[in-house]
């Protein structure tokens, strides 16, 4: 259909991203801001080779699960997508959307290894972490969160997703004139909150000498620098390291292999519990550091920090049966997952138990795939809703190989 063409439509599903998939005379339509089962008018926006992106004009029927948004953001910022939809029902869509990637993908697995998806609460309040960014127009300032385009910025006072004392902070320096001329062309600001700590902010990079943040997990505190990865949502990343948990007293490792470690989270909880031997492997220098310090907290583990390629020493690692047969591997790569040498040595390793967290659907069932050709089997998936509101979700999935 021609962009400005008007249609009528049910909406069948929701994509992964959050918008409604609906179908007219066989073309795909995709509408943000829809629900499945609403009946509406639409309005061409956009017309690709496969499909076409359109509004809504009017609803002639809406979801029982459509809910105000109650943020005068949503629409423009690009964060949320979900904030019109019950919170229970956003995150039974993520695990349906998860299941139907599996399956187009052949990723084969029993019924019994998909859990219950997992909601943390609270749904709004949650980010410990958000970067807001600078763009400067004809002597005005706007300051928050870049947009779809990845130039233009929309100027935030408040972030539903953002803990409120991080809002109550940002107010703070908005009052302050000093602080927004002190704002320049491009310039980015962290807001990160611990509990301990309360409210840190810094512009662009933090400092190397910044005192570094100190996180309570469920297995105690652990000390994070100012500029390296931390879950971002603690009762979802306390649900990950208790399903981690589970599984290590379960398996009762000599070994754990803690891949992209971070500041060491998994090698810690593991240590936790008694594990007698820790190998973690980060590739950034300051999480490394900060790694080894915290494993250093659990003076009967005999725990080693590797800051280099995980690829490489995975391929150290995964040599020798018996000792792989004692051992479990627990790996929470970035969003682009495991890289193609990662898998290859993973699989031709003797290495039989693996925890495989990811924040990235698309990279997970690439990477399932070729585990699956590689002789592993899919114990439990778990999708954690770590991000609520937004399109984006955690995976918890367990493997093992005979």
């Amino acid at each position: 259909m021609r962009i400005g063409t008007e249609f009528q439509c049910e909406v069948e599903t929701c994509a992964l991203g959050g918008d409604g998939i609906a179908r007219v005379d066989g073309e795909v339509i995709f509408l943000p801001g829809t629900l499945p089962g609403e009946k509406l008018i639409g309005r061409i926006t956009a017309e690709k080779k496969n499909f076409s992106r359109a509004e809504v004009v009017r609803f002639g029927g809406k979801s029982p699960h459509r809910i105000d948004p109650g943020c005068r953001y949503f629409g423009r910022c690009p964060g949320c997508c979900y904030l019109h939809a019950d919170y229970l029902y956003e995150t039974a869509l993520k695990q349906r959307q998860m299941l139907d990637m599996m399956k187009a993908a052949g990723i084969s697995f029993e019924e019994s290894a998909i859990a219950e998806p997992f909601a943390p609460e609270p749904p709004l309040g949650y980010r410990n972490k958000i970067v807001l960014h600078t763009h400067k127009v004809r002597g005005e300032t706007f300051f928050g969160y870049v947009m779809a385009d990845n130039m233009t910025v929309t100027d935030i006072e408040a972030c539903p997703l953002a803990h409120p004392e991080i809002n109550a902070e940002l107010a703070r320096l908005r009052a302050d004139k000093g602080f927004f001329h002190s704002l320049h062309e491009g310039m980015s600001v962290t807001f990160r909150r611990t509990e301990r700590d309360g409210v840190k902010f810094w512009r662009n990079a933090p400092a190397k000498n910044l005192t570094w943040l100190r996180e309570e997990t469920v297995f105690g505190e652990l000390s994070v620098p100012c500029g390296s990865f931390f879950q971002v949502n603690p009762a979802g990343g306390a649900r990950l390291v208790e399903r981690f948990l589970e599984v290590v007293e379960r398996l009762n490792p000599r070994r754990v292999i803690d891949l992209y470690a971070g500041v060491g989270l998994f090698g810690c909880a593991a240590a936790s519990r008694g594990v007698p031997e820790i190998l973690a492997v980060e590739s950034d220098g300051a999480a490394a550091e900060a790694a080894k310090y915290n494993l250093g907290k659990f003076v009967s583990t005999s725990a080693r920090v590797v800051a280099g390629d995980a690829a490489e020493a995975l391929a150290e690692a995964g040599r020798g049966t018996d000792e792989a047969a004692s051992t479990l591997l627990v790996v929470d790569p970035p969003r682009t997952g495991l890289s193609g040498k990662a898998v290859k040595e993973l699989c031709g390793s003797s290495l039989r138990h693996l925890v495989y967290i990811s924040c990235n659907p698309a990279t997970w069932t690439r990477d399932a795939a070729r585990l699956i050709r590689g002789g592993f089997v899919l114990r439990q998936l778990e999708v954690v809703n770590m991000f609520p509101r937004t399109e984006h979700f955690e995976l918890f999935t367990e493997w093992v190989r005979n």
